[in-house]
């Protein structure tokens, strides 16, 4: 016992200083990959405790994170850090939706940040959060209306999800010209919400939509 978490320390603390002995350097260098352990090498390292590994990764990757806010260095280690946290914990649903985020906004590479969140919808298949955000991703950052409406859509048919992955997949699917798609997705948020305001809002965008249709049918 002692001796695994001894050497889960020396691996974590092994990650850390690789992270935090170039500061300074703003740019990429081209082998940068090469230095960081796999997740694959760390887990298989961890001796079982991937847990404890996960915690000491993901706290290094956040305060990573945290200096380049500061303007200390770049992210070039950062995906690194988080393929190493969700092969240790698959199930941390959070590293996979902070990872997602910032590997889209902050580095630019939305491909990339969208293929960690996809990582973290096979891993975690009852988690409506990772399909919303990728909708979220294709919507803000793709400007890609249809697949942006498809991941919502998905996002709302996983029990437990709440009235906005509905609200969001209707209003894109008009958005997307698709106004069928989106009157029944407005139906289905009236049938399974229990909010007044939201059957109401509901309510006055079908209207709209029908209105629409006419008109299309009217040209």
């Amino acid at each position: 016992m002692k001796f695994a978490i001894a050497g889960i320390v020396i691996i974590a603390g092994l990650c850390a200083a690789i992270l935090l002995s170039r500061p300074y350097s703003h740019k990429p260098h081209l082998h940068d990959s090469l230095y960081l352990p796999s997740g694959k090498f760390i887990k298989e390292m961890s001796l079982g405790y991937q847990q404890i590994a996960a915690d000491f990764v993901w706290l290094s990757a956040i305060q990573y994170y945290g200096e380049y806010r500061q303007n200390k260095h770049d992210l070039s280690y950062f995906e690194g850090l988080i393929d190493i946290v969700t092969t240790l914990d698959p199930h941390f649903i959070f590293a996979y939706v902070f990872g997602g985020l910032v590997v889209s906004s902050d580095i630019g590479a939305f491909d990339s940040g969208i293929e960690i969140l996809q990582r973290g919808m096979m891993n975690n298949p009852t988690s409506w959060q990772l399909p919303f955000e990728i909708g979220f991703l294709y919507y803000i950052g793709l400007a890609n209306t249809i697949l942006a409406a498809r991941y919502f859509d998905l996002a709302s048919r996983i029990p437990g999800s709440p009235d906005i992955t509905r609200r969001f997949a209707a209003f894109v699917y008009s958005q997307a010209g698709h106004k069928e798609t989106s009157i029944r997705m407005w139906e289905e948020l009236i049938e399974n919400t229990d909010e007044p305001y939201m059957k109401e809002l509901a309510e006055r965008y079908i209207e709209k939509l029908k209105r629409g249709l006419g008109d299309d049918k009217r040209r």
